[in-house]
């Protein structure tokens, strides 16, 4: 019964199709701009679905027609929209197909383009010399052209990806070599001069990257130059740079404003990861420990956020080429249908047995594509859920493991350290029995006439000033605490040898009576010690010493 349903509705379903067969004329290059036009609209209204399809079919109509200049902008818009969905491989794919586009049929120019956006593909994908690379083929091409705004615009690209690999010196090449050329672009020019004041606080030149910085504030502010597109993202940089220069300037209360003003306007979550850092390190600085904890708790939270976004995105994305396969192939039995309809008017019982065996196979064969397509993606999704539950249990594994050794290397320095705090105590105890010897003997009357015995005293004297077994305990204690010393005399070089053996005493956490013992001192002289040298070293005085030390 339902294959003579079929049959039935074969003809009139043909009936209904005819007038618009009649209807159908040849698409022009002018309707193929305007669709890709459309499908421009769609992708900055972000409804991705409708843009795709609008240029899908724009770019098939183009390369039908040979109409390659449209093919290529059909090609490198559709892997636009896949960027801002997130998922940068199908949108690397495009793009390398707009370049096959620009190879075979187009120019240099074309091939400019789409090597910028790969450039902007790496950097998202955190792949800093891959995107160089990209940039560096854009702006070769753009000097071989001798384009001075593509040449600018490309070198700014180049600049920020070489600050960010810390190439300063060849990164201010391209700034200086950019800014003039960029008179004409006041959007990228502030981008120019906003690398640039990166550029000079890398360089810790921090009085003139704060200038420039500040002048170039103002200007981001202005709506006229937003409206070119100057966007917000490139005014949180800059307010980040500014507060950067602020804290290596120690001044951290100023240094936070700019970064909450970074905070308040950065609505991007993944932008936001790198203010709530920035702003826990301010706090810390400042003592206020209870907001730092916050800020670091709030990039925990972010980081989450935005990893579950991005698992969102490129499930949407997913979502989104299936809609677009199904809106492919509907397309194609679209045009098998047409063309099925042009043979009917030859042979119409003919074509009516093969157009209804040709349904009959089109129904089993998308039913059963239908299926192993959902169960290749199901498959998929396992495997991904699976892929990620053992990465994550390895990442598990290997913090587990790195604590366990810094426990290990922590239990061995306490260790040594107790060893060689006996080691200093025996040292100690041993002197001061030799000193208590010396003075018993020197009391004795019967010693100051025998000048042997006095002979053999100061012997003994000479051996306490001669004592080199101090000096056997300083090395061991640099071996334990590798730098320590070195670090301390740097930063205090006004420091004297007994300074710094008081000092290495309290490092090793020793009471003010053990202290007194090894140095054969009292310890209320250990106390006036400490204060002095606490002074010395211009310690705050709301930190204690041994604190201060750990620092260093």
């Amino acid at each position: 019964m339902r294959i003579k349903r079929i049959y039935y509705a074969v003809p009139l379903l043909l009936a209904l199709l005819l007038p618009f067969q009649l209807l159908a004329q040849t698409e022009t290059q002018s309707d193929v701009i305007d669709r890709i036009n459309l499908g421009v609209k769609y992708l900055s209204e972000k409804d991705h679905v409708k843009s795709i399809e609008e240029l899908l079919e724009a770019k098939e109509a183009a390369v039908r027609n040979g109409w390659y200049s449209q093919a290529f902008n059909a090609t490198l818009n559709i892997g636009t929209n896949y960027y801002l969905m997130l998922d940068y491989g199908e949108a690397f794919q495009y793009y390398l197909q707009a370049y096959e586009i620009a190879i075979k049929h187009l120019g240099a120019r074309q091939q400019m383009a789409v090597f910028n956006n790969i450039g902007g593909l790496y950097i998202e994908e955190k792949e800093v010399q891959k995107s160089m690379e990209s940039f560096f083929k854009a702006y070769e091409i753009a000097k071989k052209l001798d384009e001075d705004e593509q040449i600018g615009t490309y070198g700014i690209n180049l600049a920020l990806v070489l600050n960010r690999m810390g190439d300063l010196d060849l990164a201010e090449k391209y700034i200086e070599e950019a800014l003039p050329l960029l008179k004409d672009k006041p959007n990228v020019l502030l981008l120019a001069k906003t690398a640039k004041a990166e550029n000079l606080l890398l360089r810790n030149k921090f009085l003139q990257a704060e200038k420039l910085a500040l002048e170039i504030l103002p200007e981001i502010n202005n709506l006229y130059l937003l409206k070119e597109s100057v966007t917000v993202n490139d005014k949180i940089t800059l307010l980040l740079i500014i507060s950067k220069i602020y804290e290596q300037q120690n001044q951290y209360k100023t240094a936070q404003k700019y970064a909450l003003l970074a905070r308040d306007a950065q609505k991007d979550i993944e932008g936001r990861i790198a203010i709530y850092g920035s702003l826990a390190n301010l706090y810390g600085n400042t003592n206020e420990f209870q907001k730092a904890m916050a800020y670091k708790d709030s990039v925990i939270i972010a980081t989450d956020t935005l990893y579950s976004i991005k698992n969102s995105a490129l499930f949407k994305s997913d979502k989104v080429k299936f809609q677009i396969q199904n809106y492919q192939h509907e397309l194609l039995e679209s045009k098998k249908t047409l063309k099925r309809e042009k043979q009917f008017f030859y042979t119409l019982i003919i074509c009516v047995v093969l157009f209804m065996g040709l349904l009959v196979w089109v129904y089993k064969n998308n039913s059963l594509k239908h299926k192993q397509r959902k169960k290749i993606i199901e498959l998929e999704l396992a495997k991904e859920k699976s892929d990620h539950l053992l990465v994550e249990r390895q990442h598990r594994e290997k913090e587990a493991l790195v604590l366990l050794e810094k426990e290990r290397l922590k239990n061995e320095l306490d260790s040594k350290n107790r060893e060689l705090t006996a080691k200093a105590m025996y040292l100690a105890s041993k002197n001061e029995l030799i000193e208590e010897v010396i003075q018993s003997l020197s009391i004795n009357n019967q010693i100051a006439t025998n000048t042997s015995l006095k002979n053999q005293i100061n012997d003994l004297k000479k051996y306490l000033k001669k004592d080199t077994q101090w000096d056997s305990f300083f090395v061991h204690f640099e071996e334990l605490n590798q730098g320590f010393l070195d670090r301390l005399k740097t930063k205090h070089p006004k420091l004297t040898t007994n300074d710094i053996r008081f000092i290495t005493f309290l490092y090793m956490n020793l009471s003010y009576k053990e202290i007194a013992s090894l140095l054969n001192i009292t310890p209320q002289s250990c106390r006036k010690r400490k204060e002095r040298i606490s002074k010395k070293m211009e310690v705050p005085e709301n930190l204690p010493l041994h604190s201060y030390l750990s620092r260093i």
